[in-house]
């Protein structure tokens, strides 16, 4: 099934826009809700990571659900099982296992204490390091990966349930994954019902354009609602995480198609891996900066640190691309097959299927 160019440049523009929201929203140091300060920096540096890009991980699984569920993967489980262990898994191993002895020599010759019980010796802590068992990974934006891998196995079930009794079949997924039925099959409760949903939108073929004429109104209440989750210290942002997907879609229908947009969107070939090797090169900047960057103000490095990591990764993506291409697309997962000219210009113009950098 296809995907119309505007929607395939809307999809992007989310993707690139969500995953530096999820690099800033790592950037340290993290500081809870119950501890921001009240100066304009804490309550700025607040609004960015414990609000606005709280939606990060709802949009991106919301537009993962709505991908596969469009292409109908869902019901040729071989093929989806196959297909998603090369664009899921591998690059989630690829990124995730090799840190995990870095981080022990870390912990045993470095002096650093870290969340994950690496030393002395833990098989819990070395199972959950390098799959994410039952906590996040040594690599710990990958949880989402971790999560995503868990819902592509549940598909067919979603997919039977979106096709037969849609809202029965979001109450019940809501019910078993809300209410934590499901132990440690998920991390993030809350994925389940978002990337549902997605698919119910591609399933029960969903006008994406119907509250695009609403699309200020809805950005607005996006933003108040953030303000009001900064105002009120609001711990639980479910009711926020929900909502955040359906207020910020509108707005993509003009943003996308502005100048910056239409940068973004031919960014976003690169949001897959930044998303993928963000974390330590991160960590290794606010290592750096604690040991030699007393002279740079914290508010400096907080804006500056996501920025650095981005081009960092955007010129190692270069680099790599042109020098091992094989090698590099099977890490993340990016397909090798060559395609004539005259069809990449075809799907350029819309009329077949959706760009390889919405690939899920």
């Amino acid at each position: 099934m296809t995907l119309g160019h505007a929607t395939g440049d809307r999809i992007a523009f989310l993707r690139i826009v969500m995953i530096f929201g999820v690099i800033m929203l790592h950037t340290p140091a993290y500081v809870p809700m119950s501890a921001i300060g009240d100066g304009v920096f804490d309550l700025i540096k607040a609004f960015f990571q414990l609000a606005v890009f709280r939606a990060s991980v709802p949009v991106l699984t919301v537009i993962s659900g709505y991908l596969l569920f469009r292409s109908r993967i869902d019901q040729e489980p071989v093929r989806c099982l196959t297909k998603k262990a090369r664009t899921i898994l591998i690059p989630f191993l690829c990124f995730n296992l090799p840190l995990a002895p870095v981080a022990l020599g870390a912990e045993m010759f470095g002096g650093m204490h870290l969340s994950a019980n690496l030393w002395p010796f833990d098989a819990t802590g070395w199972l959950n390091a390098a799959f994410g068992l039952t906590d996040s990974p040594i690599n710990y934006p990958l949880n989402f990966l971790r999560d995503l891998i868990v819902l592509i196995l549940l598909a067919p079930v979603f997919g039977w349930l979106m096709r037969k009794a849609a809202w029965a079949g979001l109450v019940l997924v809501s019910v078993v994954f809300m209410g934590d039925f499901d132990g440690h099959l998920l991390q993030r409760n809350l994925m389940a019902v978002q990337f549902y949903v997605g698919g119910m939108a591609a399933v029960r073929a969903w006008d994406l354009r119907c509250l695009d004429r609403h699309a200020g109104i809805l950005f607005v209440t996006f933003l108040l609602a953030c303000l009001a989750t900064l105002h009120f210290r609001m711990e639980d942002t479910t009711y926020l995480r929900l909502a955040a997907p359906f207020l910020l879609w509108p707005a993509t229908a003009w943003a996308a198609s502005t100048r910056f947009g239409v940068w973004l969107v031919g960014m976003s070939k690169y949001s897959f891996f930044l998303f993928l090797g963000h974390a330590p090169i991160l960590m290794l900047t606010w290592i750096l900066y604690c040991r030699y960057g007393s002279a740079i103000p914290y508010p400096v490095y907080w804006v500056m640190a996501p920025l650095i990591v981005s081009a960092i990764l955007v010129a190692v993506y270069q680099l790599a691309i042109g020098t091992m291409p094989r090698i590099f697309k099977a890490m993340i997962g990016a397909s090798n097959s060559a395609r004539p000219a005259a069809v990449r210009a075809e799907q350029r113009r819309g009329s077949l299927a959706q760009p390889a950098a919405l690939k899920v």
